[in-house]
């Protein structure tokens, strides 16, 4: 007999036994049990995992015997939606549940390169870039032959961290970083000669990668199976990438293929989901970092927002010097001057002397009030002065002086008139009144004698 047929009879043999197998655990009822419940699991694809209240038992269907009470039992396959179902189980009693996986994502493109895995248990998982479920990419069993039906785990090329572990996931058989290059098979040794020949990798031509087209992300058959993980894409965007103080700005993201999307700013997270829109509003320039990991890479995205703080005022006098005059109680003359200001990217104004102001602009009339209150001239400067600030450390001053002359005066006292003074030509009023009477005696005189 040829090499040929016997391998292909080795194969043949090994399909029936895969077969045997596997319609044993579909059709083999399980036995009865009074402590503990028995659940059995169908699941689909057939090289599903299965995990019990967040622990892995192990990949295919299979009957668990599970204490009484409620459980959550949930479904992983690289290349599908995870599934998860809570069951009640009853202490000696049986049920069943089918978990039936839905393909997600669509075909994915090279560059590739390969993983190959040697050294492990078959059952050993197999996470790449984290140890979540969301980082799991399958078992050791489907990733490990090179021959005829082949088992392969094909990944973008790229570096990746590596981690193998027991099905309880309480022991890491391996871990480490790995190159993936394109067109190549990157063989893992995990367990093999010496301690410093363990976890040796080795690099071989794999010419299937140049072939290959589009491919699904899972497919198996019964000694064979193709694991093709998708990159990793992400974006980040801020609509506004220079902003003054307060003004808001608008960060956009998504990811793709990801099982981990972190939006951070100075190491503190932002947000978590894949797709997302916040709006942000820095008091300083500020870096704002995504990161995407999942099985198919770590890919980082920054978006800078340039924050200007620089804070504008102004201050003016419509009249640099007023006057100011008052007599006793009373001001006679007091001028006044407009104190027109403004104030850009402020949070807060104010002007000393009149006090803290709103608004980005504005104007205010001052009069003239000297400090001196004493009888005297007065000639004084008074200063005013803006300082504008705003939360993110900006400030700015302006000066202005006004200049007040005039006096303080006390008050004037009226004086009495003086009586009038007679020239000395003029008749004194005595004489000319005993002139009158003279006249008067003499004019009645001669007219008695006329009489007679």
């Amino acid at each position: 007999m040829s090499r040929g047929h016997i391998r292909l009879s080795i194969l043949l043999i090994f399909l029936a036994c895969c077969a045997s197998f596997a319609v044993a655990q579909y059709t083999t009822p399980p036995k009865d049990s009074k402590e503990k419940g028995q659940v059995w699991v169908g699941v689909k694809p057939e090289e599903a995992y299965i995990y019990v209240d967040e622990k892995p038992v192990r990949h295919r269907s299979t009957t668990l015997n599970l204490a009484p009470g409620e459980h959550t039992i949930t479904v992983y396959n690289y290349g599908y939606e995870p599934m998860t179902k809570k069951v009640l189980v009853e202490g000696g009693k049986y049920m069943q549940i089918d978990m039936n996986l839905k393909p997600r994502g669509g075909p994915v493109s090279g560059p590739w390169g390969r993983i190959q895995i040697e050294g492990v248990p078959g059952n050993s998982m197999v996470f790449l870039n984290g140890t979540s479920m969301e980082f799991y990419v399958g078992h050791a069993d489907e990733m490990n032959n090179n021959f005829l039906a082949k088992q392969q785990l094909i990944v973008p090329a790229g570096k990746y961290q590596l981690f193998i572990t027991d099905r309880r996931q309480a022991k890491t058989i391996w871990s480490g970083p790995i190159e993936v290059k394109a067109n190549e098979r990157a063989i893992l040794y995990a367990d093999r000669g010496s301690k410093d020949q363990k976890g040796k990798i080795v690099y071989k031509s794999w010419k299937d990668g140049e072939k290959m087209k589009a491919k699904k992300r899972f497919d198996a058959g019964t000694a064979s199976a193709t694991i093709v993980v998708a990159p990793v894409t992400a974006k980040l965007n801020a609509d506004n990438q220079s902003v003054h103080c307060n003004q808001p700005a608008t960060l956009s993201w998504s990811a793709d293929n990801a099982a981990e999307t972190t939006v951070t700013a100075n190491n503190q997270k932002l947000a978590d989901t894949p797709t997302g829109n916040l709006e942000v509003q820095p008091k300083e320039t500020t870096k704002y970092e995504l990161r995407a990991a999942g099985p198919g890479g770590i890919v980082t995205q920054d978006a800078t927002v340039n924050v200007d703080n620089t804070v504008q005022t102004s201050l003016e006098l419509s009249n640099p010097e007023v006057k100011y005059v008052k007599v006793g109680d009373t001001v006679k003359e007091q001028g006044t001057a407009d104190l027109k200001w403004t104030a850009s990217n402020a949070d807060s104004v104010q002007i000393e002397r009149i006090g803290t102001l709103n608004g980005s602009s504005g104007s205010q009339t001052i009069q003239a009030t000297p400090q001196a209150q004493s009888e005297g001239p007065i000639d004084e400067t008074q200063t005013y002065k803006i300082t504008a600030t705003n939360t993110c450390g900006g400030s700015d001053t302006k000066t202005v002086a006004l200049h007040i002359t005039g006096s303080i005066e006390p008050e004037q006292v009226a004086q009495a008139e003086p009586p009038p003074t007679l020239p000395q030509t003029a008749t004194p009023l005595p004489l000319l009144a005993l002139l009158g009477v003279v006249s008067l005696g003499a004019a009645a005189a001669l007219r008695r004698i006329g009489k007679r």
